[in-house]
């Protein structure tokens, strides 16, 4: 019996670690690629608050309400930066070509950004559980320190801690 207890308690533990991130750690800063395929280091890390959505190709319609939300409620704060990095490394199966033209076509008529990834260098060194199957939400301060992430659906209440972020940073 307490032997299925604590296999019950270890999966528990489990389940939980895969959604949630490494919130209170510090982050370092890694390269990407823009579009014209140039590799940067990840945009304003240390400079603003950054909201990072971290996409999985393979779950495009993950926090699809949430980022339709942002869309028409843009955050307009010289503080804070947002823009997408789209894990290639999580969608084997489909080109980066197909990728490409799938992330351009979601930020066509915004001022959103976009960057890929497509050895999943993000999700290794900043040791994100689950970020290779979902679509992740990171929020991280100008001190380089992950206050929130979540991979996969946000709930409305995750939702809500995101905007208070927002909020908290706002200038």
């Amino acid at each position: 019996m307490k032997q299925l207890l604590f296999s019950l308690i270890f999966v528990s533990v489990l389940i939980t670690v895969e959604g949630f991130g490494q919130v209170g750690e510090r982050v370092v800063p890694v390269e990407v690629v823009n579009t014209k395929k140039q590799v940067v280091s990840l945009p304003m890390l240390g400079e603003k608050n950054l909201l990072i959505f971290y996409a999985d190709p393979s779950h495009p319609r993950q926090n699809k309400s949430f980022r339709t939300y942002l869309k028409k409620h843009p955050i307009n704060s010289p503080g804070i930066d947002s823009y997408g990095v789209v894990n290639m490394a999580a969608a084997p199966m489909l080109s980066d070509d197909l990728i490409r033209k799938m992330a351009l076509k979601e930020i066509r008529g915004t001022n959103a950004q976009v960057y890929f990834d497509p050895k999943g260098v993000l999700a290794e060194t900043w040791h994100l559980p689950g970020a290779n199957r979902n679509f992740a939400i990171i929020f991280v301060n100008r001190d380089q320190v992950i206050e929130f992430y979540k991979a996969g659906q946000l709930t409305q209440q995750e939702q809500n801690q995101v905007l208070d972020l927002i909020q908290k940073y706002k200038e």
